[in-house]
């Protein structure tokens, strides 16, 4: 019988790039959303359209946009890292890797960057919004 998987141990790579040297693990990432396309629908309805219902075809598809957010590790590095990213727009390619090895491959930009509310008992927190540009893949784990 199968067992649901946890999703702690789930993390986000974003990919290396230009000069750098290694790809950067996003650390203290607290919540990863949905990775969720969709076809848009084109109306193909003509007058002679069987029993005058609509008919329809799948379109584009919009593989809409990973939110992420987490806690800003000390030094805040990472923060600068993803910031100067959201800065540049540059597409970037991204990985999603559950922990038993599945992988969600996808490419995309930071369209929306927050630094998260400062409190006397609170975490400094971020959270980016990656649009994601073309079909992400998925590549399911191999079988031990």
């Amino acid at each position: 019988m199968a067992t649901a998987q946890r999703a702690i141990g789930t993390s986000l790579t974003m990919v290396k790039s230009g000069d750098e040297t290694a790809d950067t693990i996003i650390a203290r990432v607290s919540s990863i959303g949905e990775v969720n396309p969709t076809h848009s629908e084109i109306d193909v309805t003509t007058l002679d359209s069987p029993n005058g219902a609509q008919e329809f075809i799948a379109g584009a598809t919009d593989s809409g946009s990973l939110a992420v957010s987490g806690q800003v590790p000390s030094g805040a590095s990472q923060l600068d890292a993803l910031y100067s990213v959201f800065k540049s727009r540059e597409v970037r390619d991204w990985i999603v890797t559950w922990p038993d090895g599945t992988k969600i491959d996808l490419s995309g930009f930071i369209n929306g960057f927050t630094f998260g509310e400062a409190a006397p008992d609170g975490l400094i927190t971020f959270s980016v919004e990656i649009r994601v540009s073309g079909l992400p893949k998925l590549t399911p784990a191999t079988a031990p």
